[in-house]
């Protein structure tokens, strides 16, 4: 004959042993696929996050000169370009600026000419990438590059003056380099010429044309005008 208690305990009843989860219970396969999906969601959030401010610190340089008062975009000098302005610094002695000096190509090719030359640009991709190549090429001590606004740098120093403008610039530029340069000076504009000065040189042809204007007196420009005057017959 069984006895109750017996029969109360093999049923689990109030004298029956607590059973305990096994230790290696799995958790639901729900909560496992939630958990994966929020890592992937942070790496792909972060990913992308980083694109774009590594985009926007390329980007941001090259086009923020298109939103200022004077749009000077970066465009590379041509192998004509940069030959045609050697010509005109044939037979001149001292420094060489080049403002706008984009890449950095004009500054290089005075430097191996053997003059002491420096660029102005405002995009330090740009200048960065110019240093770069200055060292590369050996010239990087004849070769100087700054990160700066052309509006804001005096030109007093400067004996040769290389400026790739636009025509929008062109006026406001030519009053400036009138009031700073010596009269020993010459500036060579590339693409697009000063509208009040007559040049003395002119070579190329096309987008490679190259324009130089020296100084004339102490000064400043020899007061020029476009309109040339017939020559009377004494």
């Amino acid at each position: 004959m069984v006895l109750p208690s017996s029969i109360s305990t093999a049923a689990g009843g109030p004298g029956a042993m607590p059973s305990s989860p096994p230790a290696d219970s799995p958790l639901p396969a729900g909560s496992e696929d939630g958990s994966r999906r929020r890592r992937w969601g942070l790496w792909i959030t972060g990913g992308v996050g980083g694109t774009l401010v590594a985009l926007y610190a390329v980007v941001t340089p090259f086009v923020t000169p298109a939103l200022r008062r004077v749009c000077l975009p970066f465009v590379p000098a041509t192998s004509a370009q940069i030959e045609n302005v050697l010509k005109m610094l044939q037979g001149r002695r001292g420094s060489v600026v080049d403002i706008g000096s984009g890449d950095g190509r004009i500054v290089i090719a005075a430097a191996k000419r053997g003059f002491e030359a420096v660029g102005y640009e405002l995009n330090p991709w740009l200048v960065w990438y110019s240093r770069y190549r200055a060292w590369r090429d050996g010239v990087h001590h004849k070769a100087k590059f700054y990160i700066s606004d052309l509006w804001k740098v005096s030109f007093s120093r400067y004996t040769n003056v290389v400026v790739f403008g636009v025509p929008q610039m062109m006026p406001e530029l030519e009053k400036k380099l009138r009031e700073e340069l010596e009269c020993n000076a010459r500036i060579i504009a590339c693409r697009f010429p000063f509208p009040c000065w007559i040049p003395d040189r002119t070579t190329g042809e096309g987008i490679d044309t190259v324009w130089a204007y020296d100084l004339k007196h102490s000064g400043g420009f020899e007061a020029r005008n476009l309109e040339i005057t017939p020559e009377r017959e004494s």
